[in-house]
């Protein structure tokens, strides 16, 4: 009786259950198509916004920054005076010599009070160590300007890989159509007997060829994807479905303003944040020499001290009890086994160093700004040339395939100029991304990529 009823309700809520479960499907799959449809549209600028955002390394040297900023705390601290409270229960046991063994006079002692304690002079080691923990925070920010400054070049240059990715694949996909045109044209002629079965199996070869580049191209800009979604801190397992590039514009590639040569420079020696560290490591050099000869002065400290102390009882007499002291205590080592003079030979041999470093990053940051700006010159020539030869590539593609067409021209010339043209096209495409890739190692080498786009 149970199984009958059972299956009777089974059958009643089958068909609403049935309805419902379709439904829910129909709703998951555009759910699934909605989200695969929406794709983040990823201009250069948006890509480096998110990037600042979300790179962990920025996170890391903004920490550095932090803690840079708290030693500086630390040591101007050092300028106000010591405060304590202090308290303490000592028991005394006294044992005289005049009396048996164990038998100890007991004594139980109290003592509260506040103490006051101030460092007046150094010799101006203080001062000394707040200049060298000022430069140190000045070098973590630059430290960080330099981090941003390299990470903004590696976002730019995945980008540009990406492009570089999705031109070659559409090149690819316009030659395979191209020789399916032609295929299905020769198909046709070849049912009404006037093309021959070889003509048909050359631009199914084609057409292969040219497929099989589309899957070599394909490769590569997936790979771009994932480094490009790795500095942007997005994990997904097929970015590419996700992000969708907007192109630059073109004109400035070919003709935007880069400034003369000399400008460059300047800024670069102004702005550069690696530049910019090796002057702080100078003078952090400086204050630390500086610092070191303070050891030859003597140090001279301000005591305040207010107590109760009492035996036996923690109870006390402001009076009877109380105690004061103060005075000034100084201090002066006259000598330490010429610690002192070794330790200002290794600061002077520090500071040395330091010099030579600065000397040797000027140079490198001078050659960077120089070698990038006349590759950019050079290459914003090749990439005139290319368009100008593209152009000439698809000319004569289209007089070939109309003489073709007419019996005046043979299928290996036309094989040939449409290689010509594909061959043309992707070496048009390589010289626009490499010329935006060298336009922004330009930037990078003079710090100018750190400007905000509003600003520039």
């Amino acid at each position: 009786m149970s199984g009958e009823f059972t299956n009777s309700l089974i059958r009643f809520f089958y068909p609403i259950m049935k309805k419902r479960l379709l439904l829910l499907v129909l709703v998951v799959c555009v759910a699934t198509m909605a989200s695969a449809a929406e794709k983040i549209q990823l201009t250069l600028e948006k890509a480096r916004q998110i990037a600042l955002e979300q790179n962990p390394t920025l996170a890391i040297a903004r920490a550095n920054i932090a803690a840079a900023a708290a030693v500086v705390q630390q040591v101007e601290a050092t300028y106000y005076p010591s405060v304590d409270v202090t308290g303490s229960m000592t028991r005394l046991r006294d044992y005289p010599t005049a009396r048996p063994e164990r038998d100890f006079d007991n004594t139980t002692q109290y003592r509260t009070g506040l103490s006051i304690g101030w460092l007046v002079f150094d010799g101006g080691a203080r001062h000394f160590r707040m200049s060298t923990a000022e430069i140190a925070e000045e070098t973590a920010i630059s430290e960080c300007d330099d981090a941003r400054r390299q990470l903004l070049q590696q976002v730019a240059n995945a980008f540009y890989l990406v492009l570089q990715a999705q031109n070659s694949m559409e090149i690819a996909l316009q030659d395979a159509e191209f020789n399916r045109q032609l295929e299905s044209d020769a198909k046709k002629r070849q049912e009404l007997g006037t093309s021959k079965l070889s003509e048909v199996l050359n631009f199914q070869y084609q057409v292969g060829s040219a497929e099989v580049n589309f899957i070599q191209a394909q490769r590569t800009w997936r790979n771009a994807c994932v480094a490009l979604g790795q500095l942007l801190v997005i994990q997904q397992p097929a970015i590419w479905e996700c992000i969708e590039l907007v192109p630059p514009e073109t004109d400035f590639a070919e003709k935007g303003d880069i400034g003369e040569l000399e400008t460059l420079l300047e800024y670069a020696k102004a702005h550069r944040p690696d530049l910019i560290n090796a002057r702080n490591a100078v003078r952090s050099a400086e204050a630390g020499l500086a610092l070191t000869k303070t050891e030859w002065w003597p140090q001279i400290s301000a005591f305040y001290d207010f107590y109760f102390q009492r035996n036996h009882q923690a109870h006390f007499n402001r009076h009877h009890d109380r105690g004061i002291s103060f005075g000034v205590q100084a201090t002066w080592n006259l000598f330490s086994g010429f610690t002192t003079e070794a330790n200002i030979e290794a600061a002077k041999a520090r500071l040395v160093a330091a010099e030579r470093t600065l000397a040797s990053v000027e140079l490198e940051v001078d050659a960077r700004v120089r070698e990038a700006y006349i590759i950019v010159d050079g290459a914003r020539r090749q990439l005139v040339m290319q368009n100008e030869l593209l152009e000439i590539a698809t000319r004569i593609r289209d007089l070939v395939k109309e003489e073709y067409d007419g019996g005046t021209a043979t299928i290996t010339r036309l094989n040939e100029v449409q290689t010509d043209l594909t061959n043309t096209a992707l070496a048009r495409s390589n010289a626009y991304v490499q010329v935006l890739l060298n336009l922004e190692v330009l930037n990078a080498a003079t710090a100018m990529n750190l400007i905000p786009p509003s600003a520039e």
